[in-house]
Formats: structure tokens, C-alpha cells, sequence
């Protein structure tokens, strides 16, 4: 049995605890009567380091996370042992272009807390485009104005991983991301280093001297090398094998499956 959980704790406007309790609860009933069923928790939602599937939770359950942080210990009382971590199949390549007008841009809404967001697409307007919207663009549209941007600035939401970090790998386009999102696996099985596969900045503030010093034609082999190396990381990533490595390492893969099924 593998139980999806997707509890956003940190977001009022799609909470509702009452709502939440009532199912936990009914929950639990449920789930005592099959006291011998394997159950494998997962946990959804890439909001770093809450263990959202904890309720559902018991000791012994295999998790499959997204998007953990590399350190699992930051989801406990979950074991690191027991954390397999997962993603979307996801991104494409939608950012490609030769046409550069821009040193950097980021097209973002106004998800997260405390006015980051904004001020993540105040600073890379500095040297580029950079403005938080509240009605979406079209893709294609979204899409072409990053295309004409030489680095993609990818900064956390409500949560670390996003579709921008795949679609700008993907396109072989350098990231920018924050320091909260250099913590995440965000490419399950890679170990992703500052300067290797992206560009890392602390404070949004410090995007505009990054972008600056980046964009240098001094330094565009470099930054073609980071692109590059970020692209190959990003394709490596084989969902299904990922997930046959989880069941197999459970005992319950595609031959025992068939084994228990004749």
C-alpha cells in the first residue's frame, strides 16, 4: 500500500486542520486493521525539511521522499535509513535560444514568505529581467523571454525544487539558485556542488555582483562548463530506474510481484 500525503502546514490559505484531523483520524482506524500490510509513506510535497507524511506515519514504513535535503537527518524523527528520495519526471527543454538579451531573468509569482520572491526579481532586474507576476503568462510566452537570457535565477517558493531548476538544466542554461535550494537533492542520486552544476547566492542582493562577474566573456567558458555539466546531471536522472531500485531493494519487484500473483 503506498499512501500519498500532501500536507502544506506552512500555507493557511490551503490548510484546513479540522478537515485534516477528520481524515487522520478515519485514517488510523483503517489502517489498524491491516496491522500486517506493508505501507510505504510518501511524502509528496518538496517543502524541505518537514516530514509532511508524519501523521501517516509509523516506524518501519519505507518513505519515498521528494526532494529531501541531502542531510536526511533534518526529516527526523523519520530514520535516514529509511528515506528513498524521488522526483518528478519533469522539465524540458523550452529555454533554448542563441539569441541573448539578457544576462539573467527570473519570471516568478509571489509564492513563499516575506516578500522573498520580490525581492529575488527586484535584484535580478538589475541585470536583467526580473518581476514577480500575479496573473501567470502564457508558457510560451514565459518560456521565450528566458530563453533570451543568458542565466536562469531559480529561487525557493513555498518549497526548494521547481520546475525552472529542469526546464533551464534541460535547456542548458547556468542556474542561479538560493542556498535553501542548494540543499535539496533536487536530482536524485547526484551530489550537486556550488560552481559545478550551478551558481549559489546567499541574499538576494548579492545577484547582480554574481550575474556581473559570471557574465564576463572572460568567464563564459566557465559558465558554458556549469551549464553543461547541470544538463548532463539533470538527463542522468532515470525516474523508473529510480523507482525499481526502491521496490527491489524491498523485496517487492517486478518478479516478486509476479511470484505472488500465480
Amino acid at each position: 500500500m503506498i499512501l500519498m500525503v500532501w500536507l502544506d502546514w506552512a500555507n493557511p490559505e490551503k490548510f484546513d486542520t479540522p478537515k485534516v484531523m477528520q481524515v487522520l483520524e478515519r485514517y488510523s482506524a483503517y489502517r489498524a486493521t491491516f496491522p500486517g500490510t506493508l505501507q510505504i509513506a510518501l511524502n509528496h510535497i518538496d517543502y524541505t525539511t518537514k516530514p509532511y507524511a508524519l501523521p501517516y506515519w509509523r516506524r518501519g514504513d519505507p518513505i519515498l521522499c521528494r526532494t529531501p535535503p541531502y542531510d536526511h537527518s533534518l526529516l527526523a524523527p523519520f530514520p535516514p535509513i529509511d528515506i528513498f528520495p524521488y522526483e518528478f519526471v519533469w522539465g524540458s527543454p523550452s529555454f533554448e535560444c542563441d539569441d541573448i538579451a539578457h544576462h539573467a531573468g527570473f519570471i516568478g509569482s509571489r509564492s513563499g514568505f516575506g516578500g522573498y520572491r520580490e525581492r529575488v526579481a527586484s535584484e535580478t532586474s538589475k541585470v536583467g529581467i526580473g518581476y514577480c507576476v500575479t496573473d501567470r503568462l502564457s508558457y510560451g510566452e514565459y518560456a521565450a523571454m528566458m530563453s533570451k537570457c543568458r542565466i536562469i535565477v531559480c529561487p525557493q517558493g513555498w518549497g526548494g525544487g521547481s520546475l525552472r531548476h529542469w526546464d533551464a538544466w534541460k535547456s542548458n542554461k547556468p542556474v542561479l539558485t538560493d542556498r535553501n535550494c542548494s540543499l535539496l537533492e533536487m536530482i536524485p542520486g547526484e551530489t550537486l556542488q556550488e560552481r559545478v552544476h550551478y551558481l549559489v547566492y546567499d541574499d538576494p542582493s548579492e545577484i547582480p555582483d554574481i550575474v556581473s562577474d559570471w557574465t564576463k566573456l572572460s568567464r563564459r567558458a566557465d559558465l558554458e562548463a556549469i551549464a553543461a555539466r547541470g544538463r548532463a546531471a539533470a538527463l542522468s536522472y532515470d525516474a523508473c530506474a529510480q523507482m525499481n531500485t526502491f521496490f527491489d531493494n524491498l523485496g517487492i519487484g517486478a518478479g516478486s510481484l509476479e511470484k505472488s500473483q500465480t
